[in-house]
């Protein structure tokens, strides 16, 4: 008990010294508290946007190597590229891997109604699905159109894990046939849950290569596969087969809707593109009325990796279940380094100073408790003259210093709490300016990237992902521990240093230089 009042009152008699003492211990733990607190968040950060960016797997059409196919099979002159599509099945089928931690299948396709009214029905769109042309260079490309008044979609429930729809009432779908319908085209046709409304939509095949319109007439019916087709003659004079097929869906459900009705104010008021005409049923009732070799429903899976170092043997498995070569399987690795790559510096960064502080703080540390003991010397000479063992003064000593860390630990937590924030912000701020000027003189470098056929990139894959310029602080249990660590190890070194220098002095020889 001695040792402890005998250090406290030490602490009071010398104050410019300890002051002095404690104002290097302050500086390196605000350091370290502002660092740790920085690095430990950007670590979190890093990890959770790797998790988002590169665990996501995108499987997309490599549209140079589409142009190259198309004008490879052009006979006529004339290049028609068709968007290459992946058969439902097997996207699905790529599903059933042991890489993926999960996956999630949504349908959708378009339809019509005959007994009900659309919210903003056009009479004039009502013949199904059909297809819109892309003026490109070098040809058209054609993709699905939005001829229906109605959207079927499938398994589509993120609206309502958003919180963006509710159930009004009913239920959603169990089992295939069942359908939930938005409150407006309820109200607008006087619907109610049990009432079974039927759907028409059109299945499309690819026609044999021998067919063209100089055989073929519009309207003709042709068989294949045992399934009869209505020909049509397209724009670019091709034939395209279809035929109609039917959705039977009992109303389970009612979704009160609080997305917009249309996705953005450029759109055009029509029936299949206000979002309150979005019929939410199963994929599996949407495909079960598809053959193998028929489109029509647009089937997007996606796909999450367990670890983002399992893309090269998920990209090799799916191409042995036969994916063509026109795809590419990738992450999102651009946006990820974009987004991310502010927020690596800004770790280095603080990690650096951290160190860099630490090192200069323990070397001046040093050195103020080494003149501290050798003005020390005739209070030591004291102690052990009266019997103290150095193991006794040894524990004074390194009370004092301890006790001097635990105050400058209580102020720089509090103070490095109060000053990570702005920190991180200006640091961050650089980072991102830094960022976006790199990349801007990297794309002057390249110069014009690959030509543009539809709004697809051609030249390689763009992002718009913009880099992360704000990371909200926080301190955390972790942060606190390694906090606490350190200034105990500090605290330790200072008073690692007074005791070897204690080993070296005898009593005697001290008081008899101070007489």
């Amino acid at each position: 008990m001695f040792i402890l009042q005998n250090a406290l009152k030490n602490l009071m008699r010398n104050k410019g010294r300890n002051l002095m003492i404690g104002a290097i211990i302050f500086v390196i733990i605000l350091t370290t508290v502002v660092s740790l607190i920085i690095n430990n968040t950007s670590a979190a950060v890093i990890a959770d946007y790797k998790e988002r960016f590169a665990s996501e797997v995108y499987i997309t059409p490599d549209m140079q190597k589409v142009m190259e196919d198309a004008q490879k099979n052009s006979t006529d002159g004339r290049v028609m590229i068709k968007k290459p599509e992946i058969p439902s099945e097997q996207l699905l089928q790529f599903a059933n891997s042991e890489y993926l931690k999960e996956s999630i299948a949504t349908g959708s396709i378009m339809a019509n109604n005959a007994d009900i009214q659309a919210i903003d029905q056009d009479d004039s769109n009502s013949s199904g699905t059909g297809s819109t042309s892309i003026a490109g260079e070098g040809g058209m490309m054609r993709s699905p159109g939005m001829n229906g008044n109605y959207k079927l979609m499938g398994d589509s429930w993120e609206e309502f894990n958003e919180g963006l729809r509710s159930l009004e009432s009913g239920r959603l779908p169990e089992s295939d046939g069942e359908g939930v319908i938005s409150d407006e085209l309820r109200d607008l046709n006087s619907l109610g849950l049990g009432d079974i409304i039927t759907f028409t939509a059109n299945m499309s095949v690819d026609a044999p290569a021998d067919m063209s319109s100089d055989n073929v007439q519009e309207g003709d019916k042709v068989t294949v596969d045992g399934i009869e087709y209505t020909a049509s003659i397209t724009g670019m004079g091709t034939v395209r087969l279809q035929r109609e097929v039917t959705y039977p869906l009992t109303v389970v459900g009612v979704y009160h809707d609080l997305t917009d009705e249309y996705a953005n104010d450029n759109m055009p008021k029509s029936a299949g593109f206000n979002r309150r005409n979005e019929i939410l049923t199963t994929l599996d009732t949407l495909i079960a009325q598809r053959k193998t070799s028929e489109t029509g429903v647009n089937v997007n899976v996606t796909y999450y990796l367990k670890s983002p170092e399992m893309l090269e043997p998920f990209e090799a498995e799916v191409r042995a279940k036969g994916l063509d070569d026109l795809f590419n399987v990738n992450t999102d690795t651009a946006s990820y380094e974009k987004v991310v790559k502010p927020v690596e510096g800004l770790k280095s960064i603080s990690i650096t100073f951290m160190v860099v502080v630490i090192i200069l703080g323990s070397i001046i540390l040093l050195l103020l408790a080494s003149i501290s003991i050798r003005e020390r010397k005739y209070e030591i000479g004291v102690l052990r003259a009266m019997g103290m063992k150095k193991a006794k003064v040894a524990l004074g000593l390194w009370f004092e210093i301890f006790t001097v860390t635990c105050l400058c630990l209580v102020i720089g937590l509090a103070a490095g709490t109060v000053a990570a924030q702005p920190v991180s912000d200006m640091l961050l701020q650089n980072q991102a300016e830094t960022a976006q000027s790199n990349a801007a003189q990297g794309a002057m470098m390249m110069g014009p990237g690959g030509k543009q056929l539809g709004g697809a990139q051609l030249g390689g894959a763009q992002t718009s992902a913009n880099p992360l310029s704000e990371m909200k602080i926080s301190l955390d249990f972790v942060t606190i521990s390694e906090i606490i660590a350190i200034s105990i190890l500090l605290a330790s070194f200072a008073g690692f240093v007074s005791i070897s220098k204690i080993t070296k002095y005898e009593p005697i020889k001290i008081l008899m230089e101070r007489n």
